[in-house]
C-alpha cells in the first residue's frame, strides 16, 4: 500500500491519458487518506473512481473535502440523510445494509455519499469567498500507510466531467525534489480546513444544512404568500368540492388554473379543520418544483419531495407522518410522482396517517395505471382529482378505477366558456391537407390488410393488433409531405417576424427538424427528454424573452410545463388520443401580456388515389382532431370550408361534426371496423 511502487508521470493530460483510470483510481487504492480542495463536487464522481474507492474504503480510508456551495439538490439530500443517520434510527437503518463494492459504488452514488458521511469516512465542508465570487481552486493530497504524501493540482473538478469527460490537465508531485511543493499544499489545505485562510469562510456541513444551504446555486428565493382571490368559476369549483364532502374531480380546461383552484380548496380544508397533511401526486419530476412554487404562493411552507431513490426520502417521510400524527406539525405538503406513489414504501407510510389528510392527483387520468391498483390511500379524508380529460383512452377499467376512488366530476369548466370569459386566449385554426407518398400508402394498406385478418380470427392476437395500430399511426405522424410543407412555410416567412412558436413532431424527428429550421436561419431549440431539467428552465426563459424563436417538441410540453408566451403552434404529429392534442391546445391558449390571439396550424393526412374504404379509414382517425380544434376557433367557417372540400368527394362531410369521444364510442360498438 505504498506510493513507492507506483509508476507515475509528472502530468496527466486528456489528450494521452485517462485521468480517472491512470491517476485517481490507481493512487486512491494505495491511499489511506485523501484531502481535496475543489471548486465543484458531485456524487457522480464516486462512480468514476469506484474501483480505487472500493479498496480505499476497505483500508479504512478517509476523505476530507472542501468545495463551493454549488451542489446538486440530489447531493444535498444525500448529504442530509448521512448526517441525519447519526441520530435518527430510521435514517440509520436505510444505510446499515449497504454493501461497499465497485458495483454498488457505480450504481448508487447518492446512497454511497450518504453512507460515507454517516460512517465518518467523508467529511465535507463548504467554502465561501468573502467578496461573493466563486471558490474555484483545485488541488489534492493523498497519504499512504507509510507516511508518504503525493499532491496534485490542475483544472479538474471532482465531477464526472472533471474526472472523466472534460479535457483536463493535472500536475503531480511525489518525488524528493517536490517536497517543498507538497508541504506547501498540505499547509494550504490545513489552513482551509481550520478556517484560517484570508478571503474565505469555511463552514461545517451541518451548519449549512441548518441554514438551508445559503449560496446553493439552484435554491430559489422563498415565494412570499400573496392573497389570491378566486375568480368566480374557481369559487364555484371550490363550493362544488366542499359541498361533496371534499371529494370529486375538477374537469377544467388546460390553462384555467386547476392547480391554484385545488390549493385554494386545500387551504379552506386547513382553515376549517385546523390541520392538513397534503399529498400531491404529479406525472413528472419536473412538475414537483412547479407545484412547490404554487404551494408557497398559497401559504404552504413545509415540504417533502418523494421521488427517485427511495432511501433518500423514506426516512424524512416517516418522520413527517410521525410528527403529524402526534401534532408536532399541523400543515405539511408531500409532493410525489405517480411512479413513487405506487411504491410499497410510500403506501405503507401514507397508510399510517391519522386524520385530516388531503390528496390531490394532478392529471388524475394517470391514477388509473395498473401500478396504483393496490394503493393504500383510501384513508385520505379529502380526495381531489384534476384533469382536462379524466377519462382514459381505450381503458374503461382504468376510468372506472378513477371514478370509484375520486367519485364523479363535480365541476366542469370547458374551453368554450374559458375563452368567452377571457381565461384563455382566442385562436385561429389553419388545417393543411397533406397526402401520403406511394411508399407510405403501400405500407399502410399492407398493415391494414393484416389488421383485417387479425380481427377476423377466432382468437385475435391483441398484442399484434396493438403493434400494427401503432405502426399505422406512425406512418400518419411521420408523413414526409408534412415536413416538406412545414419547411416550405418557414422558407417563405420573414425570419425576424417569427417568435414564440412551437412545432410538435413525431418521435425520432426532433433533431432533424431542429437542424433544418436552424439552417433556414431561425433561432431554434429542441425540447425533449434529452434536455436536462436545469436546461429546460433556461430554454423556456429564453423562449419567453424571444431569444429562441422556435421550440421543437415531442411530448415534454404536453402536461404541466407552462409556456404561456406561445403564440403559434404547428401540429406535425398527434395521436388520435384527445388527451394529447387537447392538452397541447390548452398550453397554447394560456393568457400572456401582449398576447391577444393564438394561431394553430394542423397537418391533416387525407390520401388521394386510394380506395374509398381506405380514405374513410384514415379520415376517421384524422378528422376528429379537426372537429375538436375547429369548433372553438374564431375562423371556424373558413376551416370547415377547406376540409369540407376534401371530404365532399367521398361524402364524408359529416365527420367534421364527430368529436373524438363520439368516434371512440362508435369504435367500441363496432370493434371489427377498420
Amino acid at each position: 500500500m505504498s506510493f513507492k511502487n507506483l509508476e507515475l508521470k509528472f502530468k496527466y493530460r486528456s489528450d494521452v491519458d485517462q485521468i480517472h483510470a491512470d491517476f485517481y483510481s490507481k493512487v486512491l487504492e494505495k491511499s489511506i487518506r485523501y484531502d481535496r480542495a475543489v471548486g465543484y463536487f458531485t456524487s457522480g464522481s464516486l462512480a468514476v473512481i469506484a474501483r480505487g474507492l472500493e479498496k480505499f474504503l476497505g483500508s479504512e480510508g478517509k476523505i476530507r473535502l472542501i468545495a463551493n456551495p454549488h451542489l446538486t439538490k440530489e447531493d444535498i439530500e444525500a448529504v442530509q440523510l448521512g448526517y441525519e443517520a447519526k441520530y435518527d434510527v430510521v435514517a440509520r437503518s436505510l444505510l446499515r445494509e449497504i454493501e461497499i463494492c465497485e458495483e454498488t459504488i457505480r450504481e448508487d452514488t447518492l446512497n454511497i455519499l450518504a453512507w460515507l458521511i454517516y460512517e465518518d469516512k467523508l467529511e465535507l465542508k463548504i467554502a465561501f469567498t468573502n467578496n461573493n465570487s466563486l471558490y474555484h481552486e483545485k488541488f489534492g493530497i493523498f497519504y499512504d500507510g507509510f507516511g508518504n504524501q503525493l499532491s496534485f493540482s490542475g483544472s479538474a473538478n471532482e465531477t464526472v466531467g472533471g474526472i472523466r469527460d472534460n479535457f483536463e490537465k493535472i500536475d503531480v508531485f511525489w518525488k524528493e525534489h517536490d517536497h517543498a511543493r507538497i508541504t506547501d499544499m498540505v499547509k494550504d489545505f490545513e489552513s482551509l480546513w481550520n478556517n484560517t485562510t484570508n478571503g474565505l469562510t469555511i463552514i461545517e456541513m451541518p451548519d449549512i444544512l441548518k441554514e438551508k444551504l445559503k449560496g446553493y446555486k439552484k435554491e430559489r428565493k422563498p415565494i412570499k404568500p400573496t392573497e389570491i382571490k378566486p375568480r368566480p368559476y374557481q369559487k364555484e369549483a371550490m363550493e362544488a368540492v366542499i359541498g361533496n364532502n371534499w371529494t370529486g374531480i375538477l374537469e377544467m380546461a388546460t390553462g384555467t388554473g386547476k392547480t391554484i383552484t385545488s390549493l385554494m380548496i386545500a387551504n379552506e380544508f386547513y382553515k376549517q379543520h385546523g390541520r392538513i397533511f397534503l399529498v400531491i401526486i404529479v406525472p413528472f419530476t419536473h412538475l414537483v418544483e412547479q407545484w412547490e412554487d404554487n404551494c408557497q404562493l398559497l401559504g404552504f411552507s413545509s415540504f417533502t419531495s418523494c421521488y427517485g431513490n427511495k432511501k433518500v426520502w423514506a426516512g424524512k417521510l416517516h418522520t413527517d407522518v410521525r410528527d403529524f400524527n402526534i401534532s408536532m406539525i399541523k400543515k405539511h405538503v408531500v409532493i410525489t410522482t405517480y411512479r413513487s406513489a405506487a411504491s410499497e414504501e410510500f403506501n405503507e407510510l401514507i397508510d399510517k396517517l391519522k386524520g385530516k389528510s388531503f390528496l390531490i392527483a394532478d392529471e388524475c387520468h394517470y391514477f388509473g395505471v395498473n401500478s396504483l391498483r393496490n394503493h393504500k390511500f383510501t384513508g385520505m379524508e379529502a380526495k381531489l382529482g384534476l384533469s382536462a380529460t379524466p377519462d382514459r383512452w381505450w381503458d374503461e377499467d382504468g376510468t372506472r378505477f378513477i371514478t370509484d376512488f375520486f367519485g364523479d366530476t363535480v365541476y366542469e369548466y370547458d374551453m368554450k366558456t374559458a375563452i368567452q370569459n377571457g381565461a384563455l386566449t382566442e385562436y385561429t385554426y389553419h388545417p393543411y391537407i397533406t397526402n401520403l407518398t406511394d411508399d407510405e400508402m403501400d405500407k399502410y394498406e399492407r398493415l391494414t390488410k393484416r389488421l383485417i385478418h387479425l380481427y377476423g380470427s377466432d382468437q385475435p392476437d391483441h398484442e399484434e393488433i396493438s403493434e400494427i395500430n401503432r405502426k399505422r399511426a406512425l406512418i400518419l405522424s411521420k408523413a414526409e409531405n408534412k415536413k416538406a410543407k412545414l419547411f416550405s412555410i418557414f422558407r417563405e416567412k420573414e425570419r425576424a417576424s417569427v417568435s414564440h412558436t412551437l412545432v410538435y413532431c413525431a418521435p425520432g424527428e426532433v433533431e432533424m427538424i431542429t437542424n433544418q429550421l436552424s439552417q433556414l436561419g431561425y433561432r431554434v431549440h429542441r425540447f425533449d427528454s434529452k434536455v436536462s431539467l436545469e436546461d429546460r428552465m433556461q430554454i423556456l426563459k429564453s423562449f419567453a424573452e424571444g431569444k429562441i424563436q422556435i421550440l421543437v417538441a415531442i411530448k415534454c410540453l404536453d402536461e404541466g410545463v407552462d409556456v404561456p408566451s406561445t403564440k403559434t403552434a404547428y401540429f406535425l404529429a398527434s395521436t388520435s388520443n384527445p388527451r394529447e392534442f387537447v392538452q397541447r391546445r390548452g398550453r397554447i391558449l394560456r393568457t400572456f401580456p401582449g398576447k391577444n390571439i393564438a394561431e394553430i396550424y394542423d397537418f391533416i393526412v387525407l390520401p388521394t388515389g386510394t380506395s374509398d374504404q381506405m380514405y374513410k379509414s384514415i379520415a376517421s382517425k384524422e378528422i376528429p382532431r379537426f372537429a375538436e380544434f375547429s369548433r372553438f376557433a374564431i375562423n371556424n367557417y373558413n376551416a370547415r370550408e377547406i376540409v369540407g372540400r376534401e371530404l365532399q368527394t367521398y361524402s364524408l362531410e359529416y365527420l367534421m361534426d364527430k368529436l373524438p369521444w363520439e368516434v371512440y364510442r362508435e369504435f367500441q360498438e363496432n370493434m371489427g371496423a377498420i
